[in-house]
């Protein structure tokens, strides 16, 4: 009976001192986050309705928080779940629509008029038995706030892994679908996949491409279209990746990059300049461009495609600025024809605004910790424009 109680106390003992700790962890980071902007140069008005999403780590602890020029707030932590900005914004006008609804924006298209959600099998047992499944799919009227349901089955019978929708678009009414499978071997097939959305019916489902891997090499789908836009994409970029197995961590060997125009349902191959396919860090697509980037020590090296044109840009050549710190760059998204580039340097980070187009430099400034005793990693989940 003493062991008993000791036990008990012992554990009651640990479970308060977690639990205290984590509030303090919790408590110190809602404190002394603390974030503004100092402008370097270029026009302050590039940053009056900017929200950056980031998750900011701090020793064991973290925070989702939103900065904007008038400071920083935090949005959630890990005790509470995460919300992205994007579906905070469809469940206030949407609510009943959005109910119970994953946060997966390749799954939404919206427009001036409807909101549509597209659901994969990815929960179905006949997903690796028969290889039969269907599209769910549920489109919201906005202008009667009335919805309806149907389903289509798939004209596939493959046997799979799972399956992820990569784009959701609609063209002339016709519901688009990029949807990659993966088989239980790890081979990898890209589809597109048609749908009438007036008779509820299935139109196509074609073959796009495969990545076919051996016990050496492995082979897998990259794709580039940014995560946070369900509007119309007419242009889907995507490449597929080689890596050499073997060695501690995978080398990459090769890229093939294709572009998938969404109106016509043409796949054509992009071909990079040279050197960028093994040294290429981030790629983005915006509206028409394809931006691709990675960094050195002296220099960030930003190379943009005209999709439309089917051409490469001379590229923008960006200084590091003082104090750069060479971490792998995550922090760069392009959006309504702007760059966002922020780098780490040893006090601060520095944000820099690009257009796209014309490769000028719109505003840079330094996102300033007010309290400089404590030193964060933000790593920047979206870039957003406030609406008006």
């Amino acid at each position: 009976m003493k062991k008993y109680w000791q036990l008990l106390v012992i554990a009651g003992v640990i479970v308060l001192t977690i639990g205290f700790h984590y509030v303090q962890v919790a408590s110190a980071t809602k404190q002394n986050y603390n974030f503004t902007f100092e402008n370097i140069s270029g026009d302050d008005k590039y940053i009056e309705s900017l929200l950056i999403e980031a998750s900011v780590e701090k020793g064991m602890g973290y925070d989702n928080i939103l900065i904007h020029k008038g400071g920083s707030k935090v949005i959630s932590n890990p005790y509470s779940r995460h919300t992205p900005l994007l579906f905070t914004e469809l469940i206030d006008e949407h609510k009943n629509f959005m109910r119970g609804k994953p946060f997966f924006a390749n799954n939404y298209y919206e427009d001036d008029s409807k909101l549509v959600f597209v659901k994969e099998p990815y929960d179905e047992w006949s997903l690796n038995t028969e290889g039969e499944y269907s599209f769910k799919v549920e489109v919201l009227n906005k202008a009667e706030n009335k919805k309806t349901s149907f389903e289509v089955p798939s004209a596939s019978k493959n046997k799979l892994h799972y399956m992820s929708i990569i784009n959701t678009t609609v063209v002339n009414n016709d519901l688009k679908i990029i949807l990659k499978q993966v088989k239980d071997n790890g081979d990898e097939e890209l589809n597109l996949v048609t749908i009438d959305m007036k008779n509820q019916q299935l139109l196509s489902e074609s073959l796009v491409d495969t990545a076919l891997g051996d016990e050496k090499i492995r082979r897998n789908f990259d794709f580039y279209n940014k995560y946070n836009n369900i509007g119309n994409e007419k242009y889907n970029v995507y490449s597929v990746t080689s890596l050499m197995m073997g060695s501690e961590s995978a080398e990459v060997i090769s890229r093939q990059f294709s572009l998938i125009n969404t109106e016509t349902n043409e796949v054509t191959s992009i071909s990079l300049p040279e050197g960028l396919e093994l040294d290429m860090e981030n790629g983005i697509v915006d509206d028409n461009y394809f931006v691709a980037s990675y960094s050195t020590e002296e220099n960030t090296v930003i190379h943009r495609y005209n999709l439309g044109q089917q051409r490469w840009l001379d590229p923008i050549i960006a200084s590091q600025p003082d104090g750069f710190v060479n971490e792998e760059m995550n922090n760069l998204y392009a959006q309504n024809s702007k760059l966002y580039l922020m780098n780490e340097t040893a006090n601060d980070f520095i944000l820099q605004i690009i257009d796209i187009e014309s490769g000028t430099l719109l505003y840079e400034g330094k996102l300033l910790n007010d309290n400089a005793k404590l030193k964060y990693n933000i790593w920047v989940n979206n870039f957003h424009e406030q609406k008006e």
